[in-house]
């Protein structure tokens, strides 16, 4: 397997692992910073869980499918910047490990990206 092929794919499933994640941990009042589940919380779930069987599928045809990860990036990143924004209002809590993982993750998909992208010119 080429490198592009591999940081693709790794970005894909560590991309869809964590929309998994997220699907499943939306539906914990606690971690959301609320007693119980809301409405939106099950939206947010399902368009979590839909995100993530997207990236999947784009694993099977990776560099055909590298454009997936331009919207994802733009996810990722608006995702993190949300949780530090509302972090900085005291809304909930600053966690250092989500902030870095979001910020690592956008990173690493930009490269497969523009490493993929590189390749095929």
């Amino acid at each position: 397997m080429n490198k592009s092929i591999l940081l693709l794919r790794l970005s894909y499933w560590i991309s869809a692992l964590a929309d998994f994640a997220i699907a499943f941990l939306v539906f914990i009042p606690e971690q959301m910073g609320l007693a119980d589940i809301v409405y939106p919380m099950g939206l947010t779930s399902s368009i979590a869980f839909s995100w993530g069987m997207m990236l999947l599928i784009a694993d099977r045809k990776p560099m055909e499918r590298r454009w997936v990860l331009i919207p994802t990036i733009l996810v990722v990143g608006l995702l993190t910047i949300t949780r530090v924004v509302f972090s900085q209002f005291g809304m909930i809590e600053f966690n250092l490990s989500v902030f870095l993982f979001g910020a690592a993750l956008v990173i690493f998909m930009s490269y497969s990206y523009i490493y993929a992208n590189n390749k095929t010119t």
